[in-house]
């Protein structure tokens, strides 16, 4: 009998590890599948394109991944959403639409699987490694422009978008890289030299690719770091220094920034745009056109308007007022959410950058909306998917998020 219980003691034992390694190996792998996603950002656009499409529909289709993804209280809500909208678009003939809401899908699926296995580890290890990644960016922005331009005057680059597909794309990575080297430098991380050289090189890559409102974003998005972080002192030093730029370039007419000369020009545009948008929401306010409506929409009057070059007003044209108060009620949940860690728990770590890299989205969205593209959307629901990192301390599923 003792013999029996003995081997039977060592079988659960056995067994246990086994479940314990299994456990861990899939923890690793899901894990891998997350810097592959992050990794492909970082790629020329249309490899990007083909890699995160191809590991949406991975994690949609695959049986175990799928009920990760659907553990999530509202993932079944959110899918609905954008499936409606993508029922939408194709009731109108609007094919952007519906390759957009396929994609939309997919993005959202990939967040949701992110959130599940993110935890504060990981969640600073991939910052680092986004860091790093935006190291060939830059580099490939700094060839363009002083080595192609000048062996070959075909290729005379004015604003350099790298391997991005528009400047403003560009813009809106390498601003978001920075604010993240300053969350790294905030929170004392190591290798802080490292943090210090990518920061510089992405300033390099903001200034040529010449997108004026990143260089706010940017602005906003650190002084809300600061501003949580209580770092009172240095958001002083901040906004001065801000202060001090402003009056070189406005009092001065020192030309700091590139292309501020044509920004009457730029206005002019938007609010040509901007005044399209309006009356297109006016014209159908409940439940818009679905996404890419802009697009669809100006394609009709014989001009292609890729989007309404504002976050706001693109919303109300592809969901209406329906489909917008439904995604700015979700917006608000999870963002009381980030808030509660930083007030009440005292977590502003993850939740601080999260806040600061929306704020910055949203100053940044008033006059443009980057946000929308292949490379930039990974990147900014990968920040988001941070608010896990908070809880998943113990490699648990938020089940009620």
């Amino acid at each position: 009998m003792f013999i029996f219980y003995s081997l039977l003691k060592r079988g659960i034992i056995i067994d246990n590890k086994l479940a314990i390694k299994h456990q861990t190996d899939e923890f690793l792998t899901y894990a891998n599948i997350i810097m592959i996603t992050v990794t492909s950002i970082f790629l020329p656009y249309i490899f990007a394109g083909f890699i995160l499409v191809g590991l949406g529909v991975y994690l949609v289709l695959n049986k175990q991944t799928r009920k990760i993804i659907f553990l999530h209280k509202y993932s079944k809500y959110v899918v609905a959403f954008f499936t409606f909208y993508l029922l939408v678009a194709l009731i109108y003939g609007n094919w952007f639409g519906v390759a957009a809401g396929f994609g939309l899908i997919l993005a959202v699926a990939i967040g949701f699987f992110q959130s599940s296995f993110m935890t504060a580890e990981l969640y600073e290890r991939v910052l680092t490694l986004v860091c790093i990644l935006s190291i060939t960016s830059s580099s490939c922005a700094i060839t363009q422009k002083f080595v192609i331009s000048m062996v070959d005057d075909f290729y005379n680059y004015d604003r350099i978008s790298a391997m991005f597909l528009h400047p403003n794309y560009f813009g809106t990575i390498t601003a978001t890289v920075i604010i993240i080297c300053a969350y790294k430098l905030l929170t004392s991380q190591e290798s802080k030299w490292l943090y210090y050289t990518v920061g510089a090189m992405n300033v390099i890559s903001l200034y040529l690719c010449g997108s004026m409102f990143a260089w706010v974003e940017v602005f906003i998005g650190i002084a809300v770091l600061l501003l949580i972080m209580k770092k009172y002192q240095l958001l002083f030093l901040w906004v001065s220094a801000a202060a001090a730029a402003g009056f070189l370039i406005f009092i001065m007419n020192i030309n700091l920034i590139p292309r501020l000369s044509d920004a009457g020009e730029t206005i002019r545009l938007r609010l040509k745009i901007w005044k399209f948008a309006v009356k297109q929401i006016i014209r159908e306010p409940l439940f818009g056109h679905g996404a890419l409506s802009c697009a669809f929409l100006s394609l009709k009057n014989g001009d292609l308007i890729p989007h309404a070059h504002s976050i706001y007003l693109d919303y109300l044209m592809n969901y209406g007022l329906l489909g917008t108060v439904f995604l700015t009620a979700g917006f608000i949940k999870y963002y009381k959410l980030a808030v509660k860690l930083v007030i009440k728990e005292k977590q502003n770590t993850a939740a601080s950058l999260i806040l600061a890299v929306t704020a910055a989205a949203l100053i940044h969205g008033t006059t443009d909306h980057t946000l929308f593209w292949i490379q930039t959307l990974p990147l900014f629901i990968f920040l988001l998917s941070g608010i896990s990192a908070c809880g998943n301390r113990n490699k648990k599923h938020l089940s009620n998020f």
